[in-house]
């Protein structure tokens, strides 16, 4: 019962039939070249940006949540069916792929499987939680992610450069007419340039500059041709 009363305790948990773990800019290719790669129940898998959950098929229904959302959403395994090239079934699971969220260097989680909270079968790393009086599965990430370019604040977006120290980086974009004689980013730390710039919401399109080189913006993946034919990474403020 005690498992049950830590889990129960807000009424707004809710399920997610669509993972959260990409959102509407993520490129579709990637998502598929991911769960393709998927062959066999394992334990979780951390890449450079995601985590892969994994749980045998034949469960009515199992979900995963986490401590960096108090456990207040339930995320949705999805299920994959791997065939080869004459359509016969070779493996299923089931599938949830995280996408790493900032700043966390740690992640604790429980799973529920067919409306019983538990412990990943498949991951062999626990963690005692002294608050609750729970076990739970734990994975270290080996640190944060590095920091990337996106919304800081409501209408206020944090640029973030990585190149060599010492160097001029401006920022150019659909917000200054392409100009990049306006913005520079300051150097913060070696080779770390950040630049903070309120900015209405609605799509922008922006390159970093150093002399007459236009540089897209390598922390952030979403990029796309400007009217004029030129590459230019996207921001979206919302």
């Amino acid at each position: 019962m005690k498992n049950c009363f830590y889990f129960i305790t807000t009424l707004f948990i809710f399920f997610i039939v669509n993972p959260k773990a990409f959102s509407q800019e993520q490129d579709l290719y990637e998502y598929n070249n991911i769960i393709h790669r998927l062959e066999k129940v394992q334990s979780p898998i951390v890449t450079n940006d995601y985590i892969i959950f994994t749980q045998e098929i034949g469960h009515r229904f199992a979900g995963i949540a986490f401590d960096f959302e108090n456990y207040s959403i339930v995320h949705k395994y999805m299920k994959q069916i791997n065939r080869d090239i004459d359509g016969n079934i070779t493996s299923t699971l089931m599938f949830f792929l995280l996408k790493r969220p900032a700043n966390v260097s740690e992640i604790t989680y429980r799973v529920i499987i067919d409306g019983i909270w538990t412990e990943d079968p498949m991951n062999p790393v626990k963690k005692y939680d002294p608050k609750s009086g729970l076990t739970l599965s734990y994975i270290d990430l080996g640190g944060t992610l590095p920091k990337i370019t996106g919304e800081e604040k409501k209408s206020t977006v944090k640029f973030i450069y990585n190149g060599k120290s010492g160097q001029t980086v401006r920022l150019g974009g659909s917000f200054t007419n392409w100009d990049s004689r306006i913005y520079k980013l300051t150097e913060t730390k070696k080779g770390f340039y950040e630049l903070d710039l309120p900015l209405p919401q609605g799509k922008h399109y922006y390159n970093y500059y150093i002399g007459m080189q236009a540089i897209p913006d390598k922390t952030n993946p979403n990029k796309a041709y400007t009217s004029d034919g030129r590459i230019a990474s996207v921001i979206v403020v919302e």
